[in-house]
């Protein structure tokens, strides 16, 4: 069930369901993917999940905190301090409203975004009225039943790649090479689209429409877990 189409009345009776609040970013993903790539699959789950569950779908988050793509086109991010504020207001305000149960599921996998998420989830548990949170990125969800082809995938590769030609066929724009980042190990570096020219983190030639099929289904069903874990 979708926020966007209750009215006040029809919410007034929903207040021990779980809320999923989707997130993601508008970033690269290489020359053959969409920007909206990761909220756009994140949309997609959540509604699927919220058809299965009786969980209520918030509205999306759109922008992300990207570091590695930032210098990268397209690519429009937000601070971690943004996205810890913007999440603390925005579950605050569901707790004002009488919800106590959260998911925040993230399309969008960048350590510093998944770090913002999960401090702000530490201080809202700590803080407010909530009975169970729970935060996870499409990347945590990949296990070896997933059957992904490609060691390392993670971003505009095999597993993104399936998904944008399952879910949304029109949007992708050709292939890719395969490519990983030659990131320097432990260094902070200014020109990062030097180590990463392409924007791609896995092969997106393995990717198929077919295995999109596959790779939605099986995230749904760990999504649907999830979710019955946070009302339990």
């Amino acid at each position: 069930m979708e926020l966007t189409a209750l009215n006040m009345t029809e919410i007034e009776g929903l207040k021990e369901r779980p809320v999923i609040i989707p997130l993601g970013s508008i970033e690269e993903h290489g020359p053959h993917l969409p920007l909206g790539t990761d909220i756009l699959t994140a949309i997609a789950l959540t509604k699927e999940v919220a058809k299965e569950t009786d969980a209520l779908l918030a509205p999306p988050i759109y922008y992300g905190v990207c570091r590695s793509t930032k210098e990268h086109p397209g690519t429009i991010g937000i601070s971690p301090r943004a996205l810890r504020l913007l999440i603390k207001d925005v579950v605050k305000s569901f707790v004002l409203q009488g919800f106590s149960r959260f998911l925040l599921f993230s399309g969008h996998a960048g350590s510093l975004h998944m770090a913002a998420l999960k401090e702000a989830g530490e201080e809202l548990i700590e803080t407010q009225k909530i009975k169970k949170m729970a935060i996870c990125s499409i990347l945590d969800l990949i296990d070896e039943e997933m059957g992904l082809v490609t060691q390392n995938d993670s971003h505009a590769g095999e597993l993104e790649t399936s998904l944008i030609a399952y879910l949304y066929p029109q949007m992708v724009k050709g292939s890719a090479k395969e490519e990983y980042p030659q990131f320097p190990p432990f260094m902070i570096v200014k020109n990062k689209r030097n180590f990463w020219p392409g924007g791609v983190w896995g092969n997106p030639q393995v990717a198929s429409k077919e295995k999109g099929g596959h790779f939605f289904r099986s995230l749904v069903r760990k999504l649907v877990k999830i979710v019955d874990s946070v009302k339990d």
